[in-house]
């Protein structure tokens, strides 16, 4: 789990921003990520590169796959900021949206599903 410290408008893309989040202590980022419905203070369940994300948002075939940094309009994602349905925890929505924890949460924690608001 992580808690979103900063969130900027990407310097080259108006439908991205760039977000910067604190995990146990530690600050991480940039995250490019297409999601406005959350913000600064903000718990979230962020993917580092390595982790197995169980449904691509992106494939037709909504295969699984094994997260790795990339580049998103000239700038290098550190992870990825995760909704539901990536996670297998809920269907595909027309606009998929970040899931937001409970605030009490503790940054680095392991997420389980009771941690949703």
């Amino acid at each position: 789990m992580a808690k979103v410290v900063e969130a900027a408008k990407h310097p080259n893309a108006d439908r991205l921003r760039l977000i910067k989040l604190e995990v146990g202590g530690s600050v991480t980022g940039p995250v490019v990520c297409g999601a406005f419905n959350f913000g600064v203070g903000d718990m979230v369940v962020l993917a580092l590169p390595g982790a197995n994300i169980a449904q691509n948002v992106h494939d037709k075939a909504h295969k699984p796959f094994v997260l790795q940094k990339a580049t998103i309009r000239g700038i290098e994602s550190q992870g990825m900021i995760c909704a539901a349905f990536e996670l297998g925890l809920g269907p595909l929505s027309e606009k998929p949206e970040i899931m937001l924890l409970k605030s009490h949460i503790k940054s680095g924690s392991q997420f389980y599903p009771e941690m949703v608001r």
